[in-house]
C-alpha cells in the first residue's frame, strides 16, 4: 500500500467533522450584539467558506497524487462477515487516474461556489451548511469508494444530503410553483432508478460470497446466466441514467434546479450528476462490456436524440437558468456518447474523452450557475424578454460570463474544445452521422447560450422588467478566482496533455475502462 493511501478517509471525514461542527454549535444567548440569528449565520458562513478552502485543496493535492503514482491509491480495511449471510465485506477506498479527475473536480469546485455564493446577508442558519457538508462526504465517498455496498451506501446518503438541502432552503418561484413537489419528484425518482440497483448489488454479493468491489463485477458476470446477467446490468443503468441523466430520465431536472438554493442548483449541476457519470464509466463500462457492445448503437442514438434535444429546448427558454438546465442536459449525453463509443481501437479515445468532458463540464456548469445566481440580489435568474443592458452595472461579471459561454461552446484553446474533438472521434468511428447530429446539438446549444448572453446583457436596458434589483458587480478577488479558472481552461485546451496523459496510461495499464488492477 502506497504512504499516501492512508489520507483517503480524510476525504470522507473532514466533511463529516464539518457537520459535526456546524450541527452542534451552541445557540448563543445573552444581549450582546453575537447573539443575533444573523450575526450566528455570518458566522456559519465564514467557518463554511474558510473549511471549503481547506478541504479543496486537500483534494486537489490528494488528486495529483493520486495521478502521478502509477498504481494509483488503494486502501484496504478488514475482512467483515456480514451477519449470518456468510458475505465477507472488505470496505476498500481507492483512487487512481480514472476516478482522480472526479475527485479534483469537487476541489476545484466546492471552494468557488461557496465563494461566488456566499452567504453575504446571515440568511442561512447551520442546516445549511450540514446539508452542504453531507453531500459533500457523500461525493467524495461514491467517487473512492471500490466495496459495491459502501459505495451503494454513498450514494443513497447523496440524495439525503440534497433531500435536506432543497427541502429546507430551496424557495418556491411563479415559474416552478412549490418546492415540495419538485423535491417529491426528484427523491421519487431517483429511489426508483437507485433501488434496482441495490438488487443487482446484492445478487452480485450472494453468487461472489462477498463483495467483490467494482473491480470484481466483470468477473462474476461472465459466469452468470445471460437472463440473470442482463438483469444486473439493467439495474446499475437504470440508476446511472436517471442520476447523470439521460433523456427520458430527466423529468425532475428543470425544477429540481429551479427550486434549489443557488448554490445547491451549482453543486447539483457540476458535481452530483457526475454520480451518474462515473457510474457509467467506472462501473458499468468495465463491468459489463459485452452488454454495452450490443446495445452501443441504440445507447448511441439515444445519447444524440438528448443533445439534439436540450439543445432545442435551449432555444425555446425565456429564462437563463432553464437554459443553463437544458444544456447542461445536452453536453451530458456527449459524455455518455464517449462512454457508448469506446471500442474497439478507439475504446481509449472515447473513455478519455469522456472523463475529460466530464471535468469540463463541472467547472463550466460551477461558474454558470453561480454566475446566474448573482446577476440580482435575490438569486433569482434574469429573464430574456424582461432584460437587457446589465452589462453597464456588472462589467467584470459579464465578462467572465461570457468567457464560460464560450467554453461552454467549446471555443478552440480551452478545455471544453479538445474533450469535445476526443468524444466525436470516437463516435465517428461508429458512424458519422452520430457525430454529425451530436455536433449540431452542440453547435445549438452553444447558439441559444451567446443568445442569451446578449438579450440579458447588451442593447438598450429595459428595467428591472420582473422587479429584481441587480447586485453589485464581482469584487476584484472573485475575479480573480474567474480569471484563475479561465486560466485553467487555457491552459488544459492548449495543452490537454497534461490532463489527457495520467487518465490514458492508467487506462492503458489495465485496459481501457476497466478495474481490475484493483483486484
Amino acid at each position: 500500500m502506497h504512504s499516501f493511501a492512508a489520507f483517503l478517509p480524510l476525504a470522507i471525514l473532514l466533511p463529516l467533522a464539518a457537520l459535526l461542527l456546524h450541527g452542534g454549535a451552541p445557540a448563543r444567548s445573552g444581549s450582546s450584539k453575537s447573539s443575533h440569528p444573523k450575526s450566528s449565520n455570518l458566522v456559519h458562513a465564514k467557518a463554511a467558506l474558510l473549511f471549503q478552502w481547506g478541504y479543496g485543496i486537500f483534494l486537489i493535492w490528494i488528486s495529483i497524487m493520486a495521478m502521478t503514482v502509477p498504481e494509483g491509491l488503494v486502501l484496504r480495511g478488514g475482512s467483515l462477515p456480514f451477519g449470518a449471510t456468510n458475505i465477507i465485506l472488505q470496505p476498500t477506498l481507492y483512487i487512481d487516474g480514472r476516478n482522480a479527475p472526479f475527485l479534483l473536480l469537487l476541489g476545484i469546485c466546492l471552494p468557488l461556489i461557496f465563494t461566488w455564493l456566499r452567504d453575504r446577508e446571515g440568511r442561512y442558519g447551520s442546516s445549511y451548511y450540514v446539508s452542504a457538508n453531507l453531500l459533500s462526504l457523500s461525493l467524495a465517498g461514491v467517487f473512492i469508494s471500490d466495496s459495491l455496498l459502501l459505495f451503494y451506501l454513498f450514494w443513497e446518503t447523496a440524495l439525503l444530503g440534497a433531500y435536506f438541502w432543497i427541502g429546507m432552503h430551496g424557495r418556491a418561484n411563479i415559474h416552478t410553483g412549490s418546492v415540495y413537489t419538485a423535491l417529491v419528484r426528484f427523491c421519487l425518482v431517483t429511489l426508483l432508478g437507485s433501488l434496482p440497483m441495490l438488487v443487482s448489488i446484492i445478487a452480485l454479493c450472494a453468487i461472489a460470497g462477498k463483495d467483490p468491489g467494482i473491480g470484481g463485477i466483470a468477473a462474476i458476470v461472465n459466469d452468470m446466466p445471460a437472463v440473470q446477467r442482463w438483469w444486473v446490468f439493467a439495474g446499475f443503468a437504470l440508476a446511472f441514467a436517471v442520476k447523470l441523466p439521460l433523456l427520458g430520465f430527466h423529468g425532475w431536472l428543470r425544477d429540481t434546479y429551479n427550486v434549489s438554493a443557488p448554490a445547491c442548483r451549482a453543486v447539483l449541476s457540476a458535481l452530483m450528476s457526475k454520480m451518474g457519470a462515473y457510474g457509467l464509466i467506472l462501473v458499468l463500462a468495465p463491468g459489463f462490456p459485452q452488454e454495452i457492445a450490443r446495445l452501443a448503437p441504440y445507447l448511441q442514438t439515444l445519447c444524440v436524440m438528448g443533445a439534439v434535444y436540450g439543445a432545442f429546448l435551449c432555444l425555446a427558454q425565456d429564462r437563463l437558468i432553464d437554459i443553463l438546465v437544458y444544456s447542461s442536459l445536452s453536453h451530458l449525453s456527449l459524455v455518455a456518447l464517449g462512454v457508448f463509443s469506446a471500442s474497439g481501437d478507439v475504446a481509449t479515445t472515447g473513455m478519455t474523452g469522456a472523463i475529460f468532458q466530464v471535468f469540463n463540464h463541472g467547472l463550466i456548469m460551477a461558474a454558470l450557475f453561480s454566475f446566474d445566481a448573482r446577476i440580482f440580489t435575490s438569486g433569482d435568474s434574469p429573464s430574456l424578454s424582461a432584460g437587457g443592458g446589465l452589462r453597464s452595472g456588472q462589467r467584470r461579471l459579464a465578462a467572465v460570463l461570457l468567457t464560460a459561454i464560450f467554453a461552454s461552446a467549446s471555443l478552440p484553446g480551452l478545455s471544453n474544445f479538445a474533450g469535445e474533438i476526443l468524444v466525436l472521434f470516437s463516435a465517428f468511428r461508429s458512424s458519422p452521422w452520430i457525430t454529425f447530429l451530436a455536433s449540431l446539438g452542440a453547435l445549438i446549444g452553444a447558439a441559444a447560450l451567446v443568445r442569451a448572453f446578449h438579450r440579458i446583457f447588451l442593447g438598450a436596458p429595459k428595467g428591472d422588467g420582473a422587479g429584481f434589483t441587480q447586485a453589485a458587480d464581482f469584487s476584484l478577488g472573485e475575479t480573480g478566482l474567474a480569471l484563475g479558472l479561465i486560466a485553467l481552461w487555457l491552459v488544459l485546451g492548449l495543452y490537454p496533455m497534461l490532463f489527457i496523459q495520467p487518465v490514458e496510461k492508467t487506462l492503458l495499464s489495465i485496459g481501457a475502462g476497466g478495474l481490475a488492477g484493483l483486484q
